[in-house]
């Protein structure tokens, strides 16, 4: 078996094997259910959008990319969204004060990094990293996406400095996962979404699946909050029909055609 066979089953592996952590032993899966699943138990209730909150990042920015990434190990795009999502974490963990959420930072990373590596100490690094990037695009092909990204600047950080502010006062009381608070990670939720939206500008390998992701999870937390407006953590009845409409605009940019966002081709003479 040759040394680019062994790094791909490598990488799917590591894909595979960490994407099932995340949705299934780190409860993305089960908390992205509960307004669904749980709805005749009453203890859950107060805590639906805190609940989705982390099911949505765990889910849909972290855990199903690294499934994709155990299918296409070349998509490079899957495991930038995770590192996102990790300095979306960072920036939250440090604002609010605990420290222990840096431990979901540095396995976030980890796909990242390795991808690189991969393709870095490869017997042939010019061309693996090329694989990784992709395909030269028009500029004015990824305004939208940083279009997209800048208009969920503002409610993103208003609504992290409420969970922020939350985490650190410590009202209402914390709900709690693996030891961890939900405030800083649904913090690190809404400010995953515009980091998310940048790192698609970059167009590379895998961004269509990896755009379309993030527009269903943004659009569940949406649906979510206009269901439960008055809940802590909702976005409200307005900005939950906000996020489902960005989120339908983030996944009609993805359906652009690919010839149109190529460079055109110098004329032959």
């Amino acid at each position: 078996m040759g040394e680019r066979a062994e790094t791909h089953i490598g990488l799917r592996v590591l894909g595979w094997t960490m994407g099932l952590f995340w949705l299934a032993l780190f409860f993305g899966l089960v908390d992205l259910s509960v307004p669904l699943v749980m709805h005749d138990r009453p203890e859950f209730y107060a805590n639906y959008l805190l609940s989705t909150g982390w099911g949505v990042l765990f889910t849909f920015f972290v855990g199903l990319p690294l499934c994709f990434l155990g299918v296409r190990s070349d998509w490079i795009c899957a495991a930038l969204i995770n590192a996102v999502a990790g300095i979306a974490v960072l920036i939250a963990a440090i604002a609010s004060g605990q420290p222990a959420q840096l431990i979901i930072v540095v396995g976030l990373l980890v796909p990242l990094v390795a991808v690189w590596n991969s393709a870095r100490f490869s017997d042939h690094p010019g061309i693996a990293l090329r694989r990784l990037l992709g395909e030269r695009v028009r500029f004015v092909a990824r305004l939208p996406l940083l279009v997209l990204a800048l208009i969920a600047v503002p409610p993103a950080v208003v609504y992290a400095a409420q969970m922020i502010e939350a985490a650190r006062t410590g009202v209402p009381e914390p709900e709690i996962t693996w030891d961890l608070e939900h405030a800083p990670v649904q913090a690190a939720f809404a400010l995953a979404i515009p980091l998310a939206a940048a790192a698609l500008a970059l167009m590379l390998a895998g961004w269509r699946p990896m755009a379309w992701l993030i527009a269903a999870g943004t659009a569940w937390f949406g649906v979510v909050s206009i269901v439960f407006p008055d809940h802590f953590g909702s976005w409200g009845s307005f900005w939950g029909w906000m996020g489902v409409a960005w989120s339908v605009a983030l996944a009609l940019v993805a359906l652009v055609p690919r010839r149109l966002s190529r460079p055109a081709r110098p004329a032959r003479r």
